[in-house]
């Protein structure tokens, strides 16, 4: 399978630069750096680096406390590799003012771009983030760096197509010097393959990191009694919270939603959505912006949640009506906010166990069962100030865990 996977890759190779002009025509691509995927690099570079290879934007803030840590650390400049359009913006605003780090559009995987792209950056330690496997970078990456997957997430749906695959997935997981796990279960699925150089220190997704000061800096100025956010929604789920809102006008209340897009690129579809709807809306870029006078208020830019989180308490998780697997709900939670969410959150097992345990969050069935549960509590505040204590410890612990276990690769003695 690796042999075929390899031919094909190279073969695909001779398309990529075809394949890429198309996204870019049909705006998935940044027009001014595409070609970043194909191996042309416009920052020079003549040393070794530290090597951190994520996909998009969850996987990237789950490891900025790390990089804020290590670009303070070494001399090495630090290398973010992404895939999407949303992750790469996010990266230029936090590290804007970073000289250390350097973000770049992660190489498509094959193997003349691969060899192109490790000859120029030169990583001396390679960290791949989560699920991002791609075999020509492993491959080629074994002998030239130390070779670290971290924080890998496994569902188990994923673990039952490697497992159709065994011998293949343990050839790809047995290049790795060391494993960190987000999950006990993740850790266990590994096992499965044969594979024991694997660690749990707990999920990184439970860190947040101090907010960077961005221009312009937004203030959110709650101007409705009865807001509520809805966070991360994916295509399909505006359909929901548009039902929502629309139960909640037949009860006579009136209510204001903030919509945080997962991808703020779909915001022209969104809006269009909303016209059809005959619903009123404003968005956050917007030069003239007065949320009190509109139905939903559409924060359209990266990076600033947390300042609808400091005013607003009350969040539905998007990512988890659609079969998607859930969103990270920890940014909301931990600035004292009520979770509300759909049935599929797989993808954070564990830390929606651990917010319901603690009473934090709620499942939410239908657009009839959300809007029953808003109105119950627009007129409560809802405190979970022990909650924020419960989760700082933990978090501190688990970013203090995981520098030391990086610091026997990243700084040597």
């Amino acid at each position: 399978m690796l042999k075929l996977y390899i031919s094909l890759s190279f073969f695909f190779h001779f398309f990529t630069s075809v394949f890429l002009k198309i996204r870019v025509i049909r705006n998935k691509e940044d027009p001014e750096r595409y070609k970043e995927k194909l191996g042309c690099y416009i920052i020079k570079n003549e040393h070794k680096t530290i090597w951190f290879h994520a996909s998009s934007l969850g996987e990237i803030k789950s490891i900025i406390p790390l990089i804020d840590y290590y670009s303070t650390k070494i001399s090495k400049k630090i290398l973010i590799t992404t895939v999407t359009t949303s992750s790469a913006e996010y990266c230029k605003n936090i590290f804007n003012n970073n000289s250390q780090v350097i973000h770049q559009y992660a190489p498509l995987d094959t193997p003349q771009i691969v060899k192109k792209f490790l000859h120029h950056w030169k990583p001396d330690v390679a960290i791949f983030v989560e699920s991002e496997l791609w075999p020509n970078l492993i491959f080629q990456s074994k002998p030239l760096s130390k070779l670290i997957l971290l924080n890998t997430r496994l569902s188990k749906k994923s673990f039952k197509r490697w497992a159709f695959a065994k011998t293949f997935a343990k050839k790809i997981f047995s290049q790795f010097d060391s494993i960190s796990c987000q999950s006990q279960e993740a850790k266990m699925f590994l096992e499965h393959f044969d594979i024991y150089n694997v660690n749990y220190f707990g999920n990184l997704k439970f860190i947040s990191h101090k907010e960077t000061a961005l221009s312009n800096k937004f203030i959110f100025n709650k101007s409705v009694d009865n807001t509520w956010v809805a966070m991360s929604t994916h295509e399909g789920e505006e359909e929901f919270v548009i039902q929502t809102i629309k139960n909640i006008k037949s009860k006579n209340v009136s209510s204001q939603c903030i919509l945080i897009p997962r991808h703020i690129s779909r915001v022209k579809k969104i809006t269009e959505l909303l016209n059809q709807h005959n619903f009123t809306w404003q968005l956050k870029s917007s030069k003239e912006v007065n949320e009190s006078q509109s139905d939903i208020f559409i924060l359209d830019t990266y990076g600033e949640a947390k300042e609808i989180f400091k005013k607003i308490d009350i969040v539905f998780l998007g990512g988890s009506i659609i079969p998607h697997g859930g969103q990270n709900p920890l940014e909301a939670a931990s600035e004292g906010c009520l979770i509300f969410h759909g049935p599929n959150v797989s993808n954070f097992k564990e830390i929606y166990e651990f917010l319901q345990e603690n009473k934090i969050s709620l499942p939410i069935a239908s657009p009839e069962e959300l809007s029953q549960e808003l109105i119950k509590r627009f007129s409560k505040t809802f405190n979970n100030d022990d909650f924020k204590i419960i989760i700082k410890q933990k978090s501190e612990k688990i970013l203090l865990d995981h520098i030391n276990y990086l610091n026997s690769f990243i700084i040597k003695e």
